[in-house]
C-alpha cells in the first residue's frame, strides 16, 4: 500500500525533490525519515524495497544501504516526508536540501507522545444530550456524560459504517482498500450481527501481498475481541504453528509474526480477564526466549507486547502474573551482548516502567538497576547509547516527585540532572531533562527553570520548554484530581513567554508554543495567534502555534485557526495540525469544513491523507454520509477511496486515543526496528 506519512513535521522542504508514495492505512508521520539504526546485515531501513510511486509531495531517501528483508514477499514501500529542522541541523546537499534528519529534535518526541496530552476526541465529542449507547466507546471504567452529540451511535456503526466497510472490502482485492478497511473495522472492534470481524480478517492472511497479510494479523489485535478463536489464531501466528500456518498456507513470515505479537499485547490490554493476559504472555515469552530466533523485529515486538499487557495488582493472580512478566523482561535485559542486541534490550526498561508505574513494590529495585546503567556503572558495559536513553525515560516513569533533598527518590532526579548537564549522548541528555518534568515536584520545578535559563537556544531550550510544559500539565492535572482549583504555573508561563517574544527560530518557537499550551498561559495567546497568522508559510511552526493555542483552550483563536485551515489546502502539515487544534477547541464546524476541502480541487494524495486523518481523529458523525459516498465513487482513484475508509474507521473508533499510542508513548524511538517505526511501514506509522 502506498503511504503518505503526515503529522506536524516538515514536508515543504522536499516538495520538489523526490516522488513519494502513500499508504492509506498509514497517513501519519511520527518520526524521522529513517530512525532504524543499522542491523548486523547492513543499513538501517530494512523494510520493503521501493515500489511504484505516485504524485504528491516528496520525501527524503533514507540514508545508508539497504539491509536484509524481514521475510515475506516484498510490497511497495515509501519515503516519508522530511523531519523537522533544528538542533545541530541535518546534513545538506550541494543546494542546501536536507538529506538527513536531526533525530535529537524535540518534535519527534512530541509526535510520538502527544495523544494523551491533546485527548482530541474527548474535546470534540462534547455537545448536547445524545441518545444511543456510549458504553461501547467509553468503556466500563468511564462514566457516560450524555453529552456526545457528535459521536456516532451504535445504530450508526451497525447500520451504516460496518456494512459499508464490509461491502467495500468484498468488492475488490485492491491492497490499499483491503488494508484500510481492515484497520477501520478493527478500530470499531465490534462484530456485526451478520458477520464477525475475524471472518473478514483471517481469509486475508493467505493473500500473496505481504502488506495485506500483516494488516490482517494486526487488525485482529486492534479489534481486541478476545474470543477463543481470535486468541488462538493470534497465538499461532506469533508462534508460527497450527492455526497460524493453516491460515497463511504455510510458514508464517517474520513481519506477520511481529504484527501478531503486537496484536496479542493489544488484545490483552483491553481486557480485565487475567487468563487471557496469561495466554498472551505465554506466547510472547516463548518468542522472546527462543534462542534460535534472531530477528530483531520479533524480539522487539515481544518486548513491547509485554509492556502493554496492562496488568493490575488488586488480586493475587494479577500480582503473580505481573511479577512473572517483569522478571522475564529483566532476565532478557540482563544479558551481556553486543551493540546490535543492545538495541533490542533497550526496549526493556520502558516496558518494565509501563508495567510497574511509580507505586509498585518492586519499583525501587528497577530504579537502582536503570540508574546504574544510565551511568554505565551496571553489571555490564553497554555499547551504544540506546540503553542509556531508555534508562533515562524509564526513570521518568518510575520515580516519585520529591520536596526534600533527603527523600529516597531525590538521588534519581539529581542523577537525571547530572546526565542532562554532562552525558556524552545528546538524546540521553534530552530524555533526562524531559524525565525531570515528568517526575515533577517543587525541587525539580526550580531545577528546570534554572536549566531553561542556562540552556542554549537551538539545542537545549526546546527540550527544556517541553519539560516545563510537561511539568505544568501534570501539576495542573494533579490539582484537579485532588478536587482543588487548578492554577496554572504562572512563573513558568512568564518564563516561556518572555523567551517566545525573543525567539527568531521556528524550531524553538514551536517548542515554546507547545510548552505554553501545556502550561495554559493565556497571556501568550495574542502573540501566538499573531505569529501563527503571519508565518503560515513556515507550516511546522504555525502548526505548533495552533496546537499550543488549543492546548491552553483559547476559544478566541477559533476563527483565526479556521482561516488557517481554509488557506492551508497545499500546506498539508499545517492543514492537519490546525484542524486538530480546532477539534481540540471544540469547534463543531471543523468536520464540515474538512469535508468540503476533501472534495474540492484535485485529489492530491498528501491532501487526502492530511484531511482524512484529521476527520478520523475528530470523529464527527456528520462525516459518515459524505465519506461513504467517496468510498464508493468509481470516478475516484483507489487511494482516495481508501482514505475515506481510514476516516470512517477513525470516526467510529472504540477508543479515546489512537490504538498505537499504547505502544508509542514513552517508548525509545531511537532504538527502532523496521516493524516498529521507520516512517514508512512500522506499526507506529499506521493511522
Amino acid at each position: 500500500m502506498k503511504k503518505i506519512l503526515l503529522s506536524g513535521l516538515t514536508v515543504a522542504s522536499f516538495a520538489a525533490l523526490l516522488p513519494v508514495t502513500a499508504n492509506a492505512h498509514g497517513g501519519q508521520y511520527r518520526g524521522p525519515g529513517d530512525v532504524v539504526p543499522p542491523g548486523p546485515g547492513g543499513g538501517g531501513n530494512t523494510g520493503r524495497p521501493s515500489g511504484p510511486t505516485t504524485g504528491g509531495p516528496a520525501g527524503p531517501s533514507a540514508p545508508g544501504p539497504s539491509g536484509p528483508a524481514t521475510g515475506g514477499p516484498a510490497g511497495p514501500s515509501t519515503g516519508g516526508p522530511a523531519g523537522p529542522s533544528g538542533g545541530r541541523g541535518p546534513v545538506t546537499g550541494g543546494r542546501g536540501a536536507q538529506i538527513g534528519d536531526d533525530l535529537t529534535s524535540w518534535s519527534f518526541w512530541w509526535e510520538f507522545n502527544k495523544d494523551p496530552f491533546i485527548r482530541l476526541r474527548d474535546a470534540v465529542l462534547q455537545g448536547g444530550p445524545q441518545t444511543g449507547s456510549d458504553d461501547f466507546y467509553l468503556g466500563s471504567t468511564r462514566k457516560s456524560t450524555a453529552r456526545d452529540s457528535l459521536r456516532p451511535t451504535t445504530e450508526d456503526i451497525l447500520g451504516e459504517i460496518l456494512p459499508a466497510l464490509k461491502k467495500a472490502i468484498d468488492s475488490t482485492d485492491q491492497k490499499d482498500i483491503n488494508s484500510s478497511c481492515m484497520i477501520a473495522m478493527a478500530k470499531i472492534g465490534q462484530d456485526h450481527p451478520e458477520f464477525k470481524l475475524k471472518d473478514v480478517f483471517i481469509p486475508r492472511l493467505k493473500t500473496t501481498t505481504q502488506e495485506v497479510r500483516e494488516t490482517a494479523a494486526l487488525s485482529l489485535g486492534i479489534a481486541a475481541i478476545a474470543g477463543e478463536a481470535e486468541m488462538t489464531i493470534l497465538t499461532d501466528l506469533a508462534l508460527d504453528k497450527g492455526k497460524g500456518r493453516e491460515a497463511t498456507g504455510g510458514s508464517v513470515d517474520n513481519r506477520t509474526r511481529a504484527f501478531a505479537l503486537y496484536g496479542l499485547g493489544l488484545t490483552a490490554n483491553k481486557t480485565t480477564n487475567v487468563e487471557i493476559k496469561k495466554k498472551a504472555f505465554a506466547a510472547l515469552k516463548e518468542v522472546l526466549e527462543d534462542k534460535s530466533q534472531r530477528d530483531r523485529n520479533i524480539k522487539v515486538a515481544a518486548i513491547n507486547g509485554m509492556g502493554i499487557l496492562n496488568i493490575g495488582s488488586s488480586t493475587d493472580a494479577e500480582k503473580v502474573l505481573l511479577t512473572d512478566v517483569v522478571k522475564t523482561l529483566e532476565k532478557f535485559y540482563m544479558q551481556k551482548v553486543g551493540a546490535g542486541t543492545n538495541l533490542i534490550l533497550a526496549h526493556c526498561p520502558p516496558a518494565i516502567a509501563k508495567l510497574l508505574g511509580r507505586d509498585a513494590a518492586d519499583a525501587e529495585y528497577y530504579k537502582e538497576l536503570f540508574a546504574a546503567d544510565l551511568q554505565d556503572k551496571g553489571k555490564f558495559k553497554r555499547s551504544g547509547n540506546e540503553i542509556s536513553q531508555s534508562c533515562a525515560l524509564a526513570l521518568g516513569q518510575l520515580c516519585q516527585p520529591y520536596s526534600d533533598k533527603k527523600d529516597p527518590d531525590a538521588k534519581y532526579s539529581k542523577l537525571l540532572l547530572k546526565q542532562w548537564n554532562g552525558h556524552k549522548d545528546a538524546q540521553t541528555r534530552n530524555f533526562s531533562v524531559l524525565s525531570l518534568g515528568w517526575i515533577g515536584g517543587e525541587l525539580n520545578r526550580a531545577v528546570l527553570i534554572k536549566a531553561f535559563d542556562k540552556a542554549g537556544k537551538n539545542l537545549e531550550k526546546p527540550w527544556c520548554s517541553l519539560a516545563l510544559g510537561v511539568y505544568s500539565h501534570f501539576s495542573y492535572e494533579a490539582a484537579k484530581a485532588r478536587n482543588e482549583s487548578p492554577n496554572p504555573e504562572s512563573f513558568i508561563g512568564e518564563t516561556l513567554y518572555a523567551e517566545l517574544k525573543k525567539s527568531k527560530t521556528p524550531d524553538l518557537t514551536g517548542a515554546l508554543a507547545i510548552g505554553l499550551g501545556l502550561n495554559k498561559f493565556m497571556e501568550a495567546s495574542d502573540e501566538m495567534r499573531e505569529r501563527m497568522l503571519k508565518n503560515q508559510a513556515k507550516e511546522e511552526m504555525a502548526g505548533y502555534l495552533a496546537v499550543g493555542l488549543a492546548l491552553m483552550d483559547d476559544k478566541g483563536s477559533i476563527e483565526d485557526i479556521k482561516n488557517v485551515v481554509t488557506n492551508a489546502t497545499r500546506r498539508f502539515n499545517l492543514l492537519q495540525q490546525s484542524a486538530i487544534a480546532l477539534g481540540k477547541l471544540g469547534d463543531k464546524t471543523v468536520a464540515v469544513q474538512l469535508q468540503k476541502l476533501l472534495t474540492n480541487g484535485e485529489p492530491n494524495l498528501a491532501k487526502l491523507s492530511a484531511i482524512s486523518s484529521a476527520i478520523g481523529f475528530i470523529g464527527d458523525k456528520r462525516s459518515i454520509k459524505p465519506l461513504k459516498n467517496l468510498m464508493f465513487d468509481d470516478q475516484l482513484g483507489d487511494l482516495s477511496r481508501a482514505f475515506a475508509a481510514v476516516a470512517l474507521g477513525g470516526i467510529a473508533d472504540k477508543e479515546p486515543l489512537p490504538w498505537n499510542s499504547k505502544i508509542g508513548v514513552n517508548m525509545n524511538y531511537r532504538a527502532s526496528v523496521e516493524t516498529l517505526t521507520n516512517s514508512q511501514t512500522g506499526i507506529l506509522d499506521i493511522l
